[in-house]
């Protein structure tokens, strides 16, 4: 997973642009002023650098040293604080508490979709957000980008199974058919998994036993 995403990233110019996905930046106000916020599978950072410059203290996590590279220059040039995590998702140890936790199409295999959201609800403060984009399992009818392995996309009603059985209130968790203007990878339209969704109470003992 590194290697690949070390050579989509090993360019001038940055992959899926610099500004920041569209559906992030529309709820980023769901998010306390300069609160805490992790952005994982961050890739060249174009959310880390928005959220960054918009008075959050924000970390960056990714497999892919170049695309964190690329980042960290940046975010150097443009006199913005970012803390680079340079990690697999699956060994991400949280540090602390988080008040949101941020991602835009993050690819990962169906059997760790389920860990990745089960963690994100344990590192988060009780009234912390997650708020991600993925790709569905219909993006394979489009042509703007994402996997064209079915294993790497989401599923709505998986989705659905997860969030209702974590601690945590849904603002939005819905399929919509969107236009992409990011870079070179994304453009076009697609197919997309949106989600908000709050922690609102202690994470149960169970759910840290089932971790």
């Amino acid at each position: 997973m590194q290697e690949m995403w070390n050579k989509k990233f090993d360019r001038e110019d940055f992959l899926y642009g610099i500004n920041p996905n569209i559906f992030i930046k529309e709820n980023v106000s769901f998010l306390k002023p300069r609160s805490r916020v992790i952005c994982l599978g961050e890739g060249e950072g174009r959310n880390a650098l928005y959220l960054a410059k918009e008075g959050f203290r924000v970390e960056a996590l990714d497999a892919s040293d170049v695309g964190l590279m690329k980042l960290q220059k940046k975010a150097l040039e443009e006199e913005t604080a970012i803390t680079i995590r340079h990690t697999l998702i699956e060994n991400w140890e949280p540090h602390g508490l988080y008040d949101g936790i941020i991602c835009s199409f993050m690819h990962l295999p169906k059997s760790e979709q389920k860990d990745m959201f089960l963690k994100s609800f344990l590192s988060l403060q009780n009234g912390g957000y997650f708020i991600a984009e993925f790709f569905s399992v219909h993006q394979l009818q489009f042509q703007s980008g994402g996997p064209k392995d079915e294993n790497l996309l989401y599923d709505l009603k998986d989705l659905y199974t997860i969030f209702s059985n974590l601690p945590c209130k849904i603002y939005k968790l819905c399929e919509e058919i969107t236009t992409l203007d990011e870079g070179a990878g994304h453009k076009g339209e697609a197919s997309v998994i949106r989600v908000i969704v709050k922690k609102e109470r202690q994470v149960l003992n169970e759910l840290l036993q089932s971790h």
